[in-house]
């Protein structure tokens, strides 16, 4: 999992001790986002210690479960909340749009954000009620338009929070009606921005989007969908690429059998000469299909989803699991998903194997993989004793 290049990093395991582990040592080197005392003399500045919300930290650390562990699940949400703030990072395909860690608390995609938009839903919320048979033709033809319907706001403060449900066009914020919020920014009381980050609470607020996403409406984790597609898209990727590091093997050692051969089998100036151009080319396409770099360059989609910087550890991650294991898991895939972060982090850790990969195969910023749990206590404090940039 990962922390913000300026910031730390947060928890990957479900178990109950390592969560406890994760959380002591989050808590021994920093108070989730709040600035700390300056270090001893000589030491230099103590930098901010931040942890980050993510996609995938929010759903591997909730998860859905039954009504017997509710009160864990909401345990860990308030945990996350408290432990990360507002700090978080983009949603893996919004890291290509130019989006990083922010403090913004916005860990969703952001197409979701312009889904589920203020305007949108006063737009949304105005239709619903311009069909409404419970108002006369009259009535409803006035509140089919922006200024009729601020003036019917303005005049009766409470039409907004005893609408009938079924009025309310999106699956959750019906509170922002309640609480007079939307009645606020209906009359332009409080601005586009306040409004909307208002109802995207509950879309990022961890206790608020497990109480939302999980038990209001009952949904799944997606990654164990998306973990699988990806698995099996990584793997199959993994086993072309094999064939053909095996095809050109087999090219390159019946080009040397024919050089090598003598008598009448050996092979006259013209022929040797085309079979030396065999050599040259089997030898160049053996380059570009062990380079990260030219992987890379021939696979634009990852920067775009990606970013220049996280594409380029996709493809080094790429050809160190050649030789890692034949057919990859969900675990697998996830870790590589999230190790899109790792050009962007000060530290990252998932599983202990897939760590170790990283390491072993110094793919870019491999050194700010953190190989153990036990290991992150320290890694922390020696980053906060870092001097600030």
């Amino acid at each position: 999992m990962a922390g913000t290049r300026e910031d730390k990093h947060a928890p990957c395991a479900h178990s109950s001790r390592h969560i406890g582990l994760w959380r002591d040592a989050c808590r021994r080197a920093g108070d989730g986002g709040r600035a700390h005392p300056r270090a001893p003399d000589g030491a230099g500045c103590r930098r901010p210690s931040r942890d980050c919300l993510s996609y995938h930290i929010v759903f591997e650390f909730l998860q859905k479960a039954g009504p017997e562990y509710r009160e864990d699940r909401l345990a860990r949400a308030r945990l996350l909340k408290e432990l990360c703030g507002q700090n978080t990072f983009p949603y893996g395909r919004d890291l290509g749009k130019g989006y990083v860690f922010s403090k913004e608390g916005i860990w969703v995609p952001r197409w979701a954000l312009d889904e589920f938009e203020i305007e949108r839903l006063v737009g949304d919320l105005l239709r619903n009620l311009s069909r409404d048979e419970r108002f006369t033709r009259e009535q409803r033809r006035r509140l089919s338009k922006r200024k009729q319907f601020q003036a019917y706001v303005r005049s009766d403060p409470a039409v907004l929070r005893l609408m009938p449900g079924e009025t309310w066009p999106l699956p959750f914020g019906r509170e922002l009606a309640e609480s007079g919020d939307l009645r606020c920014y209906i009359l332009g009381e409080i601005s586009r921005e306040d409004a909307n980050r208002k109802l995207w609470v509950h879309l990022t607020d961890p206790v608020m989007f497990y109480q939302t996403w999980f038990e209001r409406h009952g949904r799944g984790n997606p990654l164990e969908a998306r973990g699988d597609r990806l698995a099996g898209l990584l793997t199959e990727l993994l086993e072309k690429h094999r064939s053909l590091l095996g095809e050109q093997s087999g090219l390159r050692a019946a080009v040397k059998h024919a050089l090598a051969a003598k008598g009448e089998d050996a092979l006259g100036s013209e022929d040797r000469a085309k079979v030396c151009q065999v050599q040259r080319d089997i030898r160049t396409f053996r380059d570009e299909i062990t380079s990260p770099d030219e992987l890379n360059s021939r696979v634009p989609a990852w920067r775009e989803l990606y970013g220049e910087k996280s594409a380029r550890v996709a493809t080094q991650i790429v050809f160190a699991l050649l030789h890692y294991k034949p057919r990859l898991e969900r675990s697998d895939a996830i870790d590589f998903a999230h190790a899109m972060y790792l050009p962007h982090t000060d530290l990252w850790r998932g599983d202990r194997g897939f760590g170790s990969l990283l390491i072993r195969n110094k793919v870019d910023c491999w050194e700010r993989v953190v190989p153990t749990l036990a290991d992150l206590p320290g890694r922390i404090e020696a980053e906060r004793l870092k001097p600030a940039a």
